[in-house]
């Protein structure tokens, strides 16, 4: 079971610095693995704080080439020497704010696998194209096209992006639907398996629910990790998930 944290671009130093306090002192289990995309700016910052807490790190980024003169752009081999295991790629707000498109994607997945990252490739349709009965085929294509050549470890955010801070997700049937297309999306073009998570306004009320639906390996949270006592609330609401599986 994967937690993954996207902070986006919210949180400061002296929030970040209370929020890993009340970690310190919390007792988390082996079996859900947790990992934080904290802004650029603050990972070493976390990363020092995490050390020795059992939580990996992330980016939320990384640029398809090693160095240059790419004003803004982050390193993927600069986000590993800085303690990242992680990098989300493709995700919703980067595609629309920053015009990302699949070939982009693809190049920044296979660089940061290059570099030792695992990549999270995100991956979501719109309302019209939901209520159109488009989804499957665009998420196929965005696959088709992110999907790096070679991999040993790749990860796919499924994230409607109708879903994404408004307090409503798709039915759980879409939702196991969804994910299994997914995953045999990915193992028809590359004979492997990949986990897949689920993003959209994930919280503490609709977690329980969330991680019930087959084929989900995790989710991908947004605002609700922001919070302490939320971030939490959900994790523990996975632990005990796990434990009333016998997992």
């Amino acid at each position: 079971m994967f937690i993954a944290a996207n902070w986006k671009m919210n949180l400061n130093k002296k929030s970040i610095k209370s929020f890993v306090e009340h970690l310190k002192i919390y007792k988390f289990s082996k079996n859900v693995q947790l990992c934080i995309f904290p802004p650029t700016i603050y990972i070493d910052f976390l990363s020092k704080l995490i050390k020795n807490i059992p939580i990996s790190i992330g980016g939320q980024n990384c640029h398809h080439q090693s160095f240059g003169a790419f004003t803004g752009e982050i390193s993927a081999i600069s986000l590993k020497e800085f303690g990242c295991d992680y990098v989300i790629l493709g995700h919703s707000e980067r595609r629309i704010y920053n015009k990302e498109t699949n070939e982009y994607i693809k190049k920044c997945a296979q660089f940061g696998i290059k570099s030792s990252l695992r990549p999270i490739i995100c991956v979501g349709e719109n309302l019209d194209q939901r209520e159109n009965g488009k989804a499957i085929d665009f998420i196929e294509k965005q696959i088709t096209d992110c999907l790096p050549e070679d991999f040993n470890e790749l990860t796919i955010a499924y994230e409607p992006i109708w879903s994404i801070g408004t307090g409503k997700i798709p039915l759980q049937s879409e939702i196991r639907e969804m994910h299994k297309n997914i995953k045999d999306i990915v193992f028809s073009k590359s004979k492997k398996n990949v986990k897949v998570l689920y993003g959209g306004s994930v919280n503490e009320q609709n977690i329980q629910e969330i991680l019930s639906i087959n084929n989900v390996d995790g989710v991908l949270v947004g605002g609700a990790s922001l919070k302490i006592k939320d971030f939490l609330a959900i994790y523990g609401s996975a632990v005990k998930h796990l434990k009333n599986y016998n997992i």
